[in-house]
């Protein structure tokens, strides 16, 4: 997407509240996932590849915790046009951009739902993309979801699940810092983010995401992407 603003909304020192999915947010969304999370750009692509090869022509598709539809863009443009593409957040912010971007673009067959996706009724799907959205949801819920959304899957379906990890090592979490603040991002933006974000985002460790998943009834896990605190992995159902 472009005529994105730039991030800058932790630049000037404030009192700082809990992170919201608001309208300030989404405006500048797309700045700030690629100048905070090392190799997006690149995670999005794997994610449409991959899901190319798993989705049959006319399958039905989830993206759960859509943002602004970063992933379901990017895999559209590897369906078949009879594949159907549910973009589903609950940020009203987001999904309204989201719908105005993809009338404008002419994009039909991406269908944007504003919705909480803990309660939302999954319809058979042969493919569930989740990008940095479990890391939002209460701990005490991920199980539950993570186990609707394999009873969900047809046979030979996949989850494709990006997440930030909390590290074993504090190394990781400065190495992250340094790689924002070669971005552009200021001491003091860097560190009233990390504020912002306390209570908001809860992160696992990278073996309890697995664990998880295997909980969920997931057996076959394979880890595709992997920069600094950030991994993804491809589980089949």
């Amino acid at each position: 997407m472009s005529g994105y603003n730039r991030d800058n909304l932790y630049d000037r020192p404030q009192a700082v509240v809990d992170f919201r999915f608001d309208e300030r947010t989404a405006a500048v969304f797309p700045d700030m996932i690629h100048r905070s999370v090392p190799g997006y750009a690149t995670l999005l692509q794997l994610f449409a590849v991959i899901g190319a090869g798993i989705v049959p022509p006319g399958g039905r598709v989830y993206d759960l915790g859509c943002a602004l539809g970063g992933a379901s863009i990017a895999l559209q443009q590897q369906m078949t046009a009879d594949t159907a593409i549910i973009a589903v957040d609950n940020s009203a912010a987001m999904t309204d951009r989201l719908t105005a971007y993809i009338a404008g673009a002419g994009i039909a067959n991406i269908r944007v739902e504003q919705a909480d996706i803990t309660t939302l009724e999954l319809a058979p799907a042969d493919l569930v993309l989740m990008t940095f959205t479990l890391q939002f949801i209460p701990p005490q819920a991920r199980d539950a979801l993570l186990a609707r959304i394999h009873r969900a899957l047809h046979p030979g379906g996949a989850l494709l699940l990006a997440e930030k990890t909390r590290p074993d090592d504090d190394r990781l979490r400065l190495w992250h810092e340094a790689f924002k603040a070669s971005q552009g991002y200021s001491q003091l933006a860097i560190a009233q983010k990390r504020e912002s974000l306390e209570h908001v985002m809860q992160t696992d460790r990278y073996a309890t995401v697995e664990e998880r998943l295997h909980r969920a009834g997931f057996s076959d896990i394979t880890p595709c992407f992997r920069t600094l605190p950030f991994c993804a992995w491809v589980a089949m159902a």
